[in-house]
């Protein structure tokens, strides 16, 4: 499966471009980013792929059929950078099963995958709570939650990271191993490029509305991040202040104290 955008274009009703022909691929089995600061375009991206809202210019299909003609809101679920703006039953329960329940499934299978998605997240017990009164982290996991509990092929997730605490983003990302395993295709917007470097298979990297530069992790090592307001991740930004550098760019904090070990005369 292949979700495709093809010389996209969006304005803003007071007619400022946020997207600006952009045309990208990405792929069943695999994890893209689209990495880049506030206002780069990203988040409007990630609508016009969900269909929430259409372009003015350009398509985007799924597997080559426009999704405006197909039942895209059952194959396509989006995460918002702002839970609360998509959490609008009165307890967690009922919101996580808010999509199940729309598939028109039994009531115990309805019940089956919102414990389940709720287990996933570390979220049993907070069944009864409204989801008005939960932390932020809770929040964007209950708002998760429900995506979970629908299981649709594409998931786009805005910012998943950002309102998490360690032991939640490593929540995440074991998650994002298990869905780039059962061949979902997702897609996440971010300006964290330590989790992108991470978790990406390919990255996108937007600055005003545009694709600047795309590829594998290692194309965070190609571009000036600095310069369009995006920290590069830590240890990249290690690995430029060594003399003499490794001999390639690490891919987490973890594969750089392995590599500065292994130059380190043994005691």
């Amino acid at each position: 499966m292949e979700l495709c955008a093809q010389g996209v274009s969006y304005s803003y009703p007071d007619g400022t471009r946020a997207i600006d022909g952009i045309s990208l691929c990405v792929s069943s089995g695999e994890v893209s980013c689209l990495l880049g600061p506030n206002g780069s375009g990203k988040s409007t991206l990630l609508l016009l792929l969900s269909g929430l809202i259409r372009p003015e210019s350009g398509s985007i299909t799924l597997d080559g059929v426009d999704i405006g003609k197909l039942e895209y809101r059952r194959t396509c679920g989006i995460l918002f950078q702002n839970p609360l703006d998509q959490l609008i039953a009165p307890t967690v329960e009922e919101d996580v099963s808010l999509g199940p329940r729309q598939l028109r499934l039994s009531p115990e299978e309805v019940e089956a995958r919102v414990r389940s998605s709720l287990a996933r997240l570390g979220l049993l017990g907070l069944e009864g709570r409204s989801p008005f009164r939960l932390s932020g982290g809770e929040a964007s996991k209950v708002a998760l939650a429900g995506l979970i509990a629908l299981d649709p092929e594409v998931y786009l997730l805005d910012e998943p990271s950002s309102s998490l605490d360690l032991k939640g983003i490593e929540v995440l990302k074991e998650l994002l191993r298990e869905l780039k395993g059962r061949g979902k295709i997702v897609v996440i917007a971010t300006q964290d490029s330590d989790f992108a470097y991470e978790v990406a298979d390919r990255i996108y990297i937007l600055s005003g509305g545009r694709i600047i530069a795309e590829g594998s992790s290692e194309v965070l090592s190609e571009v000036e991040l600095e310069g369009i307001g995006i920290r590069a991740p830590a240890a990249l930004r290690i690995y430029r202040r060594l003399s003499p550098p490794l001999i390639e760019p690490p891919k987490n904090i973890e594969s750089l104290i392995d590599a500065l070990r292994k130059l380190l005369p043994s005691s």
